[in-house]
């Protein structure tokens, strides 16, 4: 009966590193290429593969070397999903401000003087100038520079305790952000 006690408590005493660790939301992202935010630190954001966290400290593989970085120092921390050419999103742009440059040019006064008026039906001359547009967007998506998709880290925005010793004991700020 002493062994099963034993046992029970070596278990229970050892069970809670792993699940933990398991639940922090870095290790999963542990080698990856990571944006942080820690004003306290520098005042640009530090980009670099994730090397290693722990509760206290994130460490990171910059290009300049490995920064340490305190934890209760970051206000952001953010992953890239990799690299990707934004083709649909300047499509739109392009589609979106053409249609408008066409709802422009159909509505201004036509030239007394021309025989044939710059564009007679209004949506059809948006629609024209917008399509056209979207395709040099298109264009203009598949010859940009790759940029990375960055992605919020789950749980490492939120409940946040501070505590900074002070000359007559010690002050504790609480902060929670969302």
């Amino acid at each position: 009966m002493h062994d099963i006690r034993l046992a029970v408590a070596a278990a229970v005493t050892l069970l809670p590193g792993p699940i933990a660790s398991a639940q922090d939301p870095l290790a999963a992202h542990l080698g990856s290429l990571v944006r942080v935010t820690a004003p306290t630190v520098s005042r640009e954001r530090l980009v670099g593969t994730l090397a290693g966290a722990n509760e206290s400290f994130l460490r990171l593989s910059t290009a300049t070397g490995p920064t340490v970085i305190p934890r209760n120092a970051v206000e952001r921390l953010q992953w890239s999903r990799g690299l990707h050419r934004p083709v649909l999103k300047r499509a739109l742009e392009f589609a979106v401000v053409g249609a408008a440059f066409g709802l422009l040019v159909s509505s201004t006064a036509n030239d007394p003087n021309e025989k044939e008026p710059v564009c007679s039906d209004r949506l059809t001359c948006a629609g024209v100038v917008g399509g056209g547009a979207a395709v040099l967007g298109v264009i203009a998506g598949a010859v940009a520079q790759p940029q990375h998709d960055w992605v919020d880290v789950p749980g490492m925005r939120g409940v946040r305790v501070t505590l900074q010793p002070r000359p007559r004991g010690a002050a504790a700020a609480f902060t929670m952000s969302w």
